[in-house]
């Protein structure tokens, strides 16, 4: 060092240990493919949770539709910040740390606060310089760090965006099909079985592998809130996974699409499910009502009532009571899932 001042070395691994924190949640959250950081996991889900607070006493839908935008912007704001801060402290830990080049005295609490964040920034700050090698060469560090964790919080947003666009694009793939599980049963009975759900089956199994991918690397994707129900993941997920219940505990085998269609399906909805733990989603106390199945009925189509059915429903009652904790967590109920048809119709005259 070239000045003789006793460092604070509490400010400074202080500083230090903040910096490092910061920094592993940021390459955690947006570099790493296996989920979110501590701490962007917990801020993430405390913001929602306020934010659910407030749509639940004020029906603030809106608020909700703002979720993921705030969310995603006060992780980066809160990386950003928690660097500066720890920045901060580093060159607060000795008064000397810096000099003002103009009076050629040391610099005050905040000169060192605002030289921290310009140095993070890359700027540079002509009327204060470090004081020493130890310094300069922490100012260079600092400047480096601050150059790639901006950029990288920054890009961050692309692959998040594009990952949303694909959540949204399964929805309302499913919503094609049908707004319900009768509607979708219904749909595609041609009045012997339902083989032709294969297709879209087929097509549904490889985009929900690939949002589940996206939603274990990208966490925040869970708190992106669609108003359009249509657009809305988790009703449309669920009614599928209903759909596929039935089909495999309601409906005689030879009336069903091919078993390995079904079930390639349903392993693809689980491995969506599976990641739901990530954003302390957890299976709800009770077990949400069987959907109707009377149209079902009417239309002559046979329908399992019989014990085994029974128990293959109840086995099942960990799953869909996964699926009731994903509905409410997204400001939903259960009885959405049958509220109403959709208007696939667009007039372009008003």
């Amino acid at each position: 060092m070239a000045n003789n001042s006793l460092m604070n070395y509490y400010v400074f691994f202080l500083g230090l240990f903040i910096l490092l924190f910061t920094i592993t949640d940021l390459i955690n959250t947006s570099l790493s493919v296996s989920g979110t950081g501590f701490l962007s996991r917990r801020l993430s889900t405390g913001i929602w949770k306020l934010l659910l607070v407030i749509h639940r006493r004020w029906r603030a839908k809106r608020i909700l539709g703002m979720g993921g935008v705030i969310i995603l912007m006060s992780i980066l704001i809160n990386w950003l910040l928690l660097i500066w801060l720890s920045a901060s402290l580093l060159f607060i830990s000795q008064a000397e740390s810096l000099m003002n080049v103009e009076t050629n005295t040391a610099t005050t609490i905040v000169s060192k606060i605002f030289y921290a964040g310009y140095t993070l920034s890359t700027l540079g700050l002509g009327d204060i310089e470090p004081v020493g090698p130890f310094w300069e060469l922490l100012t260079a560090t600092l400047s480096f760090t601050g150059l790639i964790s901006i950029s990288i919080a920054i890009t961050y947003l692309i692959p998040v965006v594009s990952a949303e666009i694909v959540k949204r694009r399964i929805s309302v793939y499913i919503t094609t099909l049908g707004s319900s599980v009768e509607e979708i049963l219904l749909n595609f009975w041609n009045g012997k079985d339902f083989k032709e759900l294969e297709l879209p089956f087929g097509n549904l199994t490889n985009l929900i592998i690939l949002h589940a991918q996206n939603h274990k690397a990208y966490s925040v994707l869970h708190y992106f809130h669609a108003k359009d129900r249509k657009e809305a993941f988790v009703l449309n997920i669920t009614n599928l996974d209903e759909v596929l219940t039935i089909l495999l505990t309601r409906i005689p085998v030879h009336h069903r699409p091919g078993f390995n269609n079904i079930m390639g399906l349903r392993k693809a909805i689980s491995s969506y499910l599976i990641t739901l733990p990530a954003v302390f989603i957890t299976p709800a106390k009770e077990v949400p009502p069987v959907l109707p199945l009377k149209k079902l009925e009417d239309c002559g189509i046979e329908i399992i009532w019989d014990q085994k059915a029974e128990a293959t429903v109840v086995h099942l009652s960990a799953r869909r009571r996964l699926l009731l904790s994903l509905i409410k967590d997204d400001g939903w109920e259960w009885d959405d899932l049958q509220a109403g048809g959709y208007d696939h119709e667009m007039s372009m005259i008003k």
